[in-house]
């Protein structure tokens, strides 16, 4: 989690820091105590001053995430809510689309009645108007209906 590497690492600054002071304490122990201590509360400044921006940075960056994480979770239950929608209606039966109704030409209707009466495609078409080829192909399709 990104705001726990901050806080990880404001921990690493601040022991950092304290080693450089108490590498300073160790090299300026010969000098008078007013410059020492006035190294250590600038030091100490230093580190206040270091915590607060880590603090500010973790806040900003736990904000942040928070955010997300609510966009996240309205994301899943949007997405949980279409799944559940599309279960159902996979769940249930399809619907039977209606039977095409075919429009009854009268002329096929007249090749059907003739044929039916036992007349020949010649006949038929001499009778109708129809080429042989076209007679054949009304009679063909009468065998291919249902």
């Amino acid at each position: 989690m990104p705001s726990t590497a901050f806080v990880i690492l404001g921990v690493v600054f601040v022991l950092a820091a304290l080693l450089l002071l108490a590498a300073r304490r160790s090299s300026s122990s010969g000098r008078p105590g007013l410059f020492a201590r006035e190294e250590e509360e600038h030091a100490r400044d230093q580190l206040q001053r270091l915590l607060a921006d880590i603090q500010e940075l973790s806040r900003e960056h736990v904000a942040r995430l928070d955010t997300k994480i609510r966009m996240l979770q309205q994301l899943l239950a949007e997405a949980d809510a279409r799944i559940r929608e599309l279960r159902g209606l996979a769940a249930q039966p399809p619907m039977n689309p209606p039977a095409p109704t075919k429009p009854s030409n009268p002329l096929h209707e007249r090749v059907y009645a003739l044929a039916d009466a036992g007349k020949s495609i010649a006949e038929i078409g001499g009778e109708t108007g129809l080429e042989r080829g076209e007679v054949e192909l009304i009679l063909g399709l009468r065998k291919m209906q249902p």
